[in-house]
């Protein structure tokens, strides 16, 4: 049976869930949830992705985000495969982490997105892990009691703005889950929105079209190609284009890895596929190179100039 199409459009807010492979635990100590937290915030910074609750349980998570391009497919395969690469460097194992397919609730942000968060921060509470749902370390829970501490990628003031001030969100989650989203969730097999019927029909209508209009061939449309990005980078680094396809062993080579960071970036590829671009073995060595990257642009000012010089030629308007 083929799998049911991704509902993919801009500005579309999921609950996504996944939960570990033969349900095993997916975080084994303090660390790796702070590594998925640091995920987080690197996909925020690369696709602008917008996070609006979590709780990570041991043996699964729960996330409620925001796609402002429809990319949700490719943002989760970033998270997953870059949370799975760590953990299995850290615990020294290899293979799969998670379950097959992460699962994906389209959601009507107007109407259940306060729903939807507190269902996500009572998880813990349910479990009876804690007694209330700010006594649970890892979701996004304390951080809307205190705004001052939320990092920058999760939305806690967008949702307050809505919802009303920090002792309202929290007596609101307290007031417990509606009868009838506890038996959407209960339910074996969840339609794959959650709304009014209004927004179930136009939901409908936009997955026929992207049933003939692939969205990923749409966007590829006005995505640079690996050539242009590799051009614009070998020019402001002021170096031959070969040189950023090839490593050579004890050689620092900035060009190379920022070239890395922004063909991922930009051309909107996977690590594999930027690994296969240029050369590379071991797809964890391009998330290396990434994370350098931005590094140095928080510690260089100058760096990060040159690497915004790359950028800005590709995100001008078209006339």
């Amino acid at each position: 049976m083929a799998r049911p199409l991704r509902i993919e459009y801009p500005g579309a807010v999921y609950h996504v869930m996944n939960r570990g492979l033969a349900r095993q635990a997916v975080f084994r100590d303090p660390t790796d949830y702070e590594t998925f937290l640091q995920v987080l915030s690197d996909t925020h910074a690369l696709w602008g992705v917008e996070v609006f609750a979590y709780c990570l349980m041991g043996n699964h998570y729960h996330l409620c985000l925001r796609t402002p391009t429809a990319n949700l497919g490719r943002v989760m395969r970033h998270i997953n495969g870059l949370y799975t690469q760590r953990f299995n460097r850290a615990h020294r194992r290899d293979g799969p982490l998670f379950r097959g397919r992460y699962k994906a609730i389209v959601v009507e942000a107007d109407a259940y997105l306060a729903d939807v968060i507190r269902y996500i921060h009572l998880n813990p509470v349910q479990a009876k892990l804690v007694q209330t749902p700010e006594a649970y370390r890892w979701s996004s829970h304390a951080r809307y009691l205190t705004p001052r501490s939320a990092p920058p990628w999760l939305g806690v003031r967008e949702v307050l703005a809505s919802i009303g001030p920090p002792r309202v969100f929290h007596e609101f989650v307290l007031s417990g889950n509606e009868d009838a989203l506890e038996a959407f969730y209960a339910a074996g097999r969840q339609v794959p929105v959650l709304g009014t019927e209004g927004f179930g029909a136009w939901v409908r209508k936009k997955v026929r079209r992207l049933s003939a209009e692939h969205p990923r061939y749409e966007r590829v449309k006005v995505r640079p190609s690996v050539r242009q990005v590799l051009q614009r980078v070998a020019t402001v680094f002021q170096v031959k284009r070969a040189a950023l396809q090839t490593s050579r062993r004890g050689e620092t080579n900035d060009a190379r890895k920022v070239a890395m960071y922004l063909v991922k970036r930009l051309c909107d590829l996977t690590l594999p596929e930027t690994a296969r671009e240029f050369g590379v073995t071991s797809y964890g060595a391009v998330g290396w190179a990434c994370a350098q990257v931005r590094a140095k642009q928080d510690a260089e000012p100058r760096f990060k100039k040159r690497v915004e010089e790359v950028e800005a030629l590709f995100s001008q308007p078209k006339i």
